[in-house]
């Protein structure tokens, strides 16, 4: 019993960072609000990252997965869109708020629940290692098996951006000086992204 939860923990682990490393909107928002805001946020942030997965892993469970993992392409549009638009945003903003129309994203835990629901990336991770992950652990341990590899997903996710929040923070002395550089390298960077995500989302429109 000890050996399969510690080994549904580690499992959740591993793959969880397999996808914690991959650059992506949440790790741009984690480098410029830690330099933003002069202090390690990447633990709220990641707060706002599980509240939203927890309610995804929930609508899976639920057999609602498909509203999430069903609509590839419309997620891809509209996350494409939000993307380039706070992109652009980010460009202009010189360490305050970013803004989306009315939405300011100045909360590092909202941020990470917004940045988290319009990573176009997510859907696909949850349909293909996400549910993977999640079926292992219904197969070995039930309801039981499902928490625990979460939790390990978590602790990777938890573990991976504070520590990338804290070395920037550690090293405020070279960063803050250089914060609207770092803006605008990072909102080009989303900027690119969500343009790649909207192509792709046409893409699939057409097939």
């Amino acid at each position: 019993m000890i050996f399969e939860s510690l080994a549904l923990v580690a499992i959740g682990l591993v793959v969880g960072l397999s996808g914690a490393v991959i650059p992506g909107p949440l790790l741009a928002f984690t480098l410029f609000d830690t330099s933003k805001k002069g202090r390690v946020t990447g633990h709220y942030i990641m707060m706002g990252h599980v509240l939203w997965e927890f309610g995804v892993i929930l609508l899976i469970l639920l057999g609602f997965g498909w509203m999430i993992l069903g609509n590839t392409p419309i997620i891809y549009l509209a996350g494409g869109i939000v993307l380039a638009i706070m992109g652009i945003n980010m460009m202009r903003s010189r360490g305050g708020e970013v803004k989306m129309g009315e939405v300011r994203v100045n909360s590092s835990l909202g941020g990470g629940i917004f940045y988290t629901a319009f990573n176009p990336t997510q859907p696909v991770w949850w349909a293909t290692a996400g549910l993977a992950l999640l079926l292992k652990g219904l197969e070995v341990m039930g309801i039981l098996g499902v928490v625990l590899v979460t939790v390990g997903h978590w602790l990777s996710d938890f573990g991976y951006y504070t520590f990338v929040s804290f070395v920037v923070h550690r090293h405020a002395s070279y960063v803050s000086p250089r914060q609207r550089q770092i803006s605008t390298i990072l909102g080009l960077f989303l900027t690119a992204l969500g343009i790649y995500f909207l192509q792709q989302g046409l893409e699939k429109l057409v097939l």
